[in-house]
């Protein structure tokens, strides 16, 4: 499978253009602290810094601009397409303002007043939106940039952008669609911990110190799932509250003959509770 990913690399400089590493930091181990130790970090964007998603920054993607075409590092990346840590691109000329604005423009779904972050920095991600999407569209997504390269499905997939250039996209964006299940249950994790990381910092890294965190996000849905908890606020109690001292209360399971709604009413209204009885001691 490598030499697939390494005729796309020879053919990119063949043809003299610049090379852009797009970064997913939830990946395991982190990318881009290996980036810096390996000195590849000379030109590069975290595209979430200075947004309204700046808390994020650190589990967010980055855009690496690569100037040493032939670093060891980079075949060690190519080698390892398995840790989903981003996806590889070209264009006749990297500028790193104007991509990441690009970028940014579209990495905000609003779909009904319900935001969203669009994962584009996920291997799996962007390859499924370029293969959902017919050639004329495909500028819409990928705007400066002529070829990407990405690992999807255990193989290598390439795509090239018909019309390179700044280009505007139509609304709903054509990239938006329905993922498999398989597919959908990994982002819908890479949100979660996003929205760990985000609204609870402190608690997330001491969690993190304890247990991995896409594991214990896992099982919580696991468990949402056994339990019949459909909704947002039934998940997110789990998350909130089924953790520490609580993680074992015997409370959570559920009683004989009880529906999901009951159970989730009564768990919430336990837990509730006892964390505010908690808070005024």
């Amino acid at each position: 499978m490598i030499e697939i990913a390494q005729s796309w690399l020879a053919d990119q400089l063949a043809q003299q253009r610049e090379l852009v590493l797009v970064i997913d930091r939830l990946a395991k181990p982190d990318p881009i602290k290996a980036l810096f130790s390996a000195d590849l970090m000379q030109d590069y964007v975290n595209l979430y810094q200075g947004t309204e998603f700046a808390d994020l920054a650190d589990v967010g993607p980055w855009l690496v601009r690569l100037t040493d075409t032939d670093a060891t590092f980079l075949h060690s990346l190519l080698e390892a397409p398995q840790q989903n840590w981003g996806w590889l691109a070209s264009a006749e000329h990297i500028d790193l303002a104007a991509l990441a604005e690009h970028w940014r423009a579209r990495m905000l779904i609003d779909e009904e007043g319900q935001r969203s972050l669009y994962r584009f920095q996920d291997p799996r991600v962007i390859a499924r939106s370029l293969a959902h999407l017919a050639a004329h569209e495909i500028p819409q997504l990928l705007g400066p940039l002529n070829s990407v390269l990405c690992w999807e499905s255990n193989a290598w997939h390439s795509h090239e952008n018909p019309q390179p250039g700044p280009s505007p996209f139509s609304q709903p964006a054509p990239w938006l669609y329905s993922e498999p299940a398989s597919i959908a249950r990994e982002i819908r994790l890479d949100n979660l911990e996003q929205w760990l990381w985000e609204n609870q910092p402190e608690a997330t890294s001491t969690l993190a110190k304890q247990h991995e965190i896409r594991a214990w996000l896992d099982d919580r849905l696991k468990l949402a799932e056994r339990w019949g908890w459909t909704t947002a606020e039934q998940l997110f109690l789990l998350l909130n509250q089924k953790r520490g001292a609580l993680e074992l209360h015997p409370a959570w399971e559920p009683q004989p003959n009880e529906s999901p709604d009951t159970h989730f009413v009564r768990c919430h209204s336990t837990f509730s509770a006892l964390i505010s009885m908690e808070t005024q001691a």
